[in-house]
C-alpha cells in the first residue's frame, strides 16, 4: 500500500478522530474538564475545515469541531451521571437560550428549510450560531468554578493572541515560508486576501478575536502588581496586537477594539490607577511610533483605500432596507430561520444615493438579521440574552465592589463584550463559532461566578 492511499484526507481525519477521542479520555479520568474546552477551540481554529462526507445519508458532512463537540458533551453528561460533576439549574438566560433554539427549529420546520435540497439536515446555520456557544456557556458556568480556572481563561486567550499577532505579522509583510496553516495563503479559499486574516481565512472575523486578544491582555496589568511573564506577555500584545488589528483593514475590527480600549481606559481612570493609566499610555505612544517603521506607501494606499471605500456602506444600506422591508411584511416570525439570502431579492428597493444592490449577500448584522429572519418574537430572544449577562456581570461588579475585591474581571469582561456586540452589527456571528463561542464562554464564567459569590454572601 502506497504512502498516498494510506494518509488520504478521511483517513487524516479518522486518525485526529481517535486522537482527540484519546485526549478526551485522558481528560475524563484526570477530571480536568476545562483544558477540553481549550482543546475545542484549538481544533475548531485549525482543523475547521477538514470534513467527513456521509454519501446517501441524511448526515450532513461533518468537520471536526463538530466531532469533538459530540465528545465534549458526551463526557460532561458521563461527568455529571457519574456525580463527579454537580450541574446548576437553569436560569433565566438559559431558559431564554432554550426558547430561541427551539423557535429557530419550529422557523425552519414550518418554512421547510430543516431539509435541504438532497435530503440533508439543514442546522449548520444554528450550531454554529447559537447551539455550540449556548452549550459552551451553560458548560463553562459549571466547570469554571475558582479563580485559577478563570485566569486560565484570560491566559488561553493571550496565547491564542500570540499566534494571531505573529500570523497577522507574517501575512502582512508575506514571510510564506513561517505560516500555518497553509490555507492561509490561498487566494481561492475564504476571503479578504491580502489582509490579515489567519486561519478564519476572513480579516473581519480575525479582527474580532484580535480585538479580544487585546482587551484581555489588560488584565495581568490591573490584577498583578509583581513582575512575571504574564505582565510581560500583556505589555507585548498591547503593543503589537493594535498592529495586528489595523493590518486586518477592517473598519469594524478598528471601531470595536477602540471601543473596549476605551471602556477599560475610563475604568483606570477613574480607579485612579495613575501607574496603570501611565504605562498604558507609553505603550499607545510606542504603538504609534512603531506603526512609523511599517507603513510603507502600499500600507498607507490600501489603509486609505479601506478606510474611505464606500461600497461596504452601501451595500449594508441595501441590505438594512431589505431587512426592514421583510420585517414589516412579517413582523411576529419573521421569513424563516435561514432563509434571508433566499428571499431578500423580494425586498431590495431602489433608493436614491445608494449606487449598489446587494442580492445574494448575507445579512452582515447578527441582530438585523434575526429580526428579519425570526421576527419582534426571535429578536426579542436575543436581546434578552445578552441584557441578562450584563445584568449578571452588572451585580456581579457590584457585589465586588462592595466588599472591596477585584474587580478587573468584569471589567475585561465588559470590554470583550463590546468588542464582540459592535463587530456582530457588522459581521453575522452565525457562521463562526469560534468567535460566539469565546464570548459565551466568558460570559458563563462572570455568571457562574456572580451566581456562586452570591450565594456565598447568602
Amino acid at each position: 500500500m502506497s504512502l498516498k492511499l494510506l494518509f488520504t484526507p478521511e483517513t487524516i481525519i479518522l486518525l485526529g478522530v481517535v486522537f482527540t477521542g484519546m485526549i478526551f479520555l485522558f481528560l475524563l479520568v484526570n477530571k480536568n474538564f476545562v483544558m477540553g474546552i481549550y482543546l475545542w477551540f484549538l481544533i475548531d481554529l485549525f482543523l475547521k475545515y477538514q470534513k467527513l462526507n456521509f454519501a446517501g445519508s441524511i448526515m450532513p458532512a461533518i468537520s471536526m469541531e463538530r466531532i469533538l463537540f459530540a465528545f465534549l458533551i458526551g463526557i460532561f453528561i458521563i461527568e455529571v451521571f457519574s456525580g463527579k460533576l454537580k450541574i446548576s439549574r437553569f436560569t433565566g438566560i438559559e431558559y431564554v437560550m432554550l426558547l430561541f433554539c427551539l423557535f429557530a427549529l419550529i422557523s425552519m420546520f414550518w418554512t421547510g428549510s430543516l431539509i435541504r435540497a438532497g435530503g440533508k439536515l439543514n442546522i449548520g446555520q444554528l450550531l454554529t450560531g447559537y447551539i455550540f456557544p449556548f452549550s459552551m456557556f451553560f458548560i463553562s458556568k459549571n466547570v469554571y468554578d475558582n479563580a485559577k480556572k478563570r485566569e486560565g481563561f484570560i491566559k488561553f486567550v493571550m496565547l491564542i493572541g500570540l499566534y494571531l499577532v505573529c500570523t497577522a505579522f507574517l501575512e502582512h509583510f508575506h514571510i510564506n515560508r513561517l505560516i500555518w496553516p497553509r490555507y492561509i495563503l490561498d487566494p481561492s479559499f475564504g476571503i479578504h486576501f491580502e489582509r490579515a486574516r489567519g486561519p478564519f481565512v476572513q480579516g473581519a472575523v480575525n479582527g474580532t478575536v484580535l480585538g479580544f486578544v487585546l482587551v484581555s491582555s489588560f488584565y495581568f496589568l490591573l490584577h498583578r502588581n509583581k513582575r512575571d511573564l504574564w505582565r510581560t506577555c500583556s505589555r507585548v500584545l498591547l503593543i503589537l496586537s493594535p498592529i495586528a488589528i489595523f493590518f486586518t483593514y477592517t473598519r469594524a475590527a478598528w471601531v470595536g477594539a477602540l471601543a473596549g480600549f476605551s471602556l477599560i481606559l475610563l475604568f483606570i481612570l477613574k480607579q485612579g490607577k495613575k501607574m496603570s493609566t501611565l504605562v498604558i499610555i507609553i505603550l499607545c505612544i510606542g504603538i504609534f511610533i512603531g506603526l512609523g517603521f511599517f507603513l510603507d506607501d502600499s500600507v498607507v494606499s490600501l489603509s486609505s483605500e479601506r478606510a474611505f471605500d464606500e461600497s461596504p456602506v452601501h451595500d449594508r444600506l441595501n441590505l438594512y432596507i431589505a431587512m426592514i422591508n421583510m420585517f414589516k411584511e412579517h413582523p411576529i416570525l419573521g421569513v424563516g430561520f435561514g432563509k434571508f439570502t433566499e428571499f431578500s431579492k423580494n425586498y431590495f428597493k431602489n433608493v436614491d444615493g445608494i449606487h449598489f444592490q446587494a442580492v445574494g449577500l448575507s445579512g452582515h448584522d447578527s441582530f438585523a438579521g434575526v429580526l428579519a429572519e425570526m421576527g419582534i418574537l426571535g429578536f426579542s430572544l436575543i436581546a434578552s440574552v445578552y441584557l441578562l449577562i450584563l445584568r449578571s456581570s452588572i451585580r456581579l461588579y457590584k457585589n465586588l465592589k462592595k466588599d472591596a475585591k477585584d474587580t478587573q474581571l468584569v471589567i475585561v469582561f465588559w470590554a470583550f463584550m463590546i468588542v464582540f456586540i459592535v463587530n456582530s452589527v457588522f459581521i453575522e456571528m452565525k457562521f463562526f463559532e469560534f468567535v460566539s463561542s469565546m464570548f459565551f464562554v466568558f460570559a458563563g464564567i462572570i455568571c457562574a461566578w456572580e451566581r456562586n459569590y452570591a450565594a456565598a454572601r447568602a
